[in-house]
């Protein structure tokens, strides 16, 4: 992995469709077990793997506008489409939840029955980790262990004490991930040793068996394995990725370039929902079963991206023409 290409992508494309599966209820308790086992730390290791110093000023600048913009408008449309459908209860909580970017509360944690926002909290997570990990970068050169220790303290602290606003809690947390990537890129041998490999997945498929990591109620039972473990599950979706077969590269690709948009839009899948059980399915006694969620699950979180694109797409063909 010596530079960017597709592989990158469709690693990233697995990690997202593996998101939208994990969050569909009544999925097998070992299959979510594997999908959170290292889908979203993917994405901080990805991000980290692409890691350049700058200018804290420049970090907080692209931030804002890559990160934390989407975040707000994301949440804007949320409690929006809630109070469409007339829960002004959910709305409100979706207000307070935004406050504290936050996907979920470990029943240990003061403050623990306060609302939360849903898988946005990636957003501000990475927004704090990027600025965090640059920080360190500019005061010491041992920074995957120093980002270990930090995640550490954030992990106890978020999961026994209480929680940040704002995500930054979790972004602390997922600064051992983002140095990961950071170490994978310039300290790693790649390919890795094909023995360092096997260990690793044992260790990984053990983690899945007995252990479970969950980034946004602070959940890690199998700590610092299932930390190890994320990474494995990464390398490896990398690997798969780059045997992809070619006839559905291209759409994995695609999925792979739009997580963030795609995240944005699954985030308000429930509120989505909300509206056309108020104004559809309830007047008409329709209940939802089975495989019917997930499928609409899939299509509110890769449609409405795949009709976002072209429409802005179209936009700018007719402006050019």
């Amino acid at each position: 992995m010596k530079q960017r290409d597709i592989a990158v992508d469709i690693a990233k494309a697995y990690g997202i469709l593996l998101m939208i599966l994990g969050h569909c209820g009544g999925i097998p308790f070992l299959l979510r077990n594997f999908i959170f086992s290292f889908h979203m730390p993917l994405f901080f290791i990805l991000s980290g793997y692409f890691f350049k110093a700058k200018p804290l000023k420049d970090v907080f600048k692209s931030g804002n506008t890559h990160l934390v913009k989407p975040y707000l408008i994301t949440s804007f449309f949320y409690v929006l489409l809630c109070l469409t459908a007339q829960r002004y209860d959910i709305a409100g909580k979706k207000v307070v939840g935004t406050i504290m970017s936050n996907g979920g509360w470990p029943s240990e944690m003061f403050g623990s029955t306060l609302p939360y926002i849903g898988p946005i909290w990636f957003l501000l997570a990475l927004y704090w980790c990027k600025i965090f990990y640059t920080y360190l970068k500019q005061i010491t050169d041992k920074c995957l262990l120093y980002s270990f220790i930090v995640s550490t303290i954030a992990l106890i602290i978020g999961k026994y004490i209480v929680n940040l606003p704002f995500g930054i809690l979790t972004g602390f947390c997922g600064l051992i991930f983002y140095a990961m990537g950071d170490y994978w890129k310039n300290k790693m041998v790649t390919p890795m040793n094909k023995t360092h490999l096997l260990v690793g997945i044992i260790i990984w498929g053990l983690c899945i068996w007995k252990g479970h990591l969950e980034l946004a109620t602070f959940d890690c039972n199998r700590y610092p394995f299932s930390m190890l473990a994320a990474f494995i599950g990464t390398y490896v979706t990398f690997l798969i990725a780059s045997k992809t077969p070619k006839f559905i590269q291209p759409i994995l690709v695609w999925i792979g370039q739009h997580t963030l948009l795609i995240l944005c839009y699954h985030t308000l899948t429930f509120s989505i929902m909300l509206n056309i059980k108020h104004y559809f399915l309830v007047p008409n006694g329709i209940e939802l079963h089975g495989i019917v969620n997930p499928i609409i699950s899939f299509g509110i979180g890769l449609g409405l991206p795949l009709l976002h694109y072209s429409i802005l797409s179209n936009i700018k063909k007719e402006k050019v023409n």
